[in-house]
């Protein structure tokens, strides 16, 4: 049999981390190596030439959901004029029905949160999640506050996050009615508390 080439062996690990990482926020770190290969395309045997374990990939998948994560907020602060501006976008998109839908292109928040609480300590996605939780939470602090010097991140930022997140979680979890309501509950609370400070 011929050895696949070095850019074609680049281009499968590649392609086993973006799905993956998508398929992981849908289905939860529960997917089996066997899963993950199939949608890839891939024999089961060939993971083990790209990566030690099943819990390598997912730190590399958590990494790169976080950083989709950041590359969308950054987009809606270049595309919006003003902080507040950015802020609501943000509720608005992270709290909508195309969210609700589709888990694996959403925020890692609202689809791993409940897989990286059970993982030992010690493991390295944990770390990579406080680290994503802690960018996320950076970004949202720079908005409610731009001359914010301080390294402290701020309450509203974490309330902020936690309702976003909350909201997108428990809506995935009830019927399609009541999970609107919550999203929209929620955006509208989270917009209107920028317009009354």
């Amino acid at each position: 049999m011929p050895r696949v080439s070095k850019q074609l062996a680049q281009e499968n690990r590649k392609n086993i981390e973006n799905i993956s990482s998508q398929l992981i926020r849908d289905k939860g770190f529960s997917v089996s190596v066997s899963d993950l290969m199939k949608a890839v395309g891939l024999t089961h045997g060939g993971f083990y030439k790209h990566f030690q374990n099943k819990d390598e990939l997912i730190d590399i998948a958590c990494k790169d959901t976080f950083r989709q994560s950041e590359q969308k907020w950054n987009s809606i602060i270049a595309e919006t004029g003003s902080e507040q501006e950015a802020l609501n976008l943000i509720f608005t998109r992270y709290l909508s029905e195309k969210n609700l839908a589709d888990p694996g292109k959403s925020c890692p928040l609202s689809s791993l949160s409940m897989d990286v609480a059970r993982e030992e300590e010690g493991k390295a996605v944990k770390q990579t999640f406080h680290q994503g939780v802690e960018t996320l939470l950076k970004i949202l602090t720079t908005l409610n506050d731009p001359k914010h010097e301080n390294t402290q991140l701020s309450e509203q930022a974490i309330i902020q996050l936690s309702l976003l997140s909350g909201a997108l979680t428990l809506a995935r979890s009830v019927d399609h009615d009541l999970a609107l309501n919550i999203l929209d509950t929620v955006k509208h609370f989270l917009i209107q508390s920028q317009t009354t400070e």
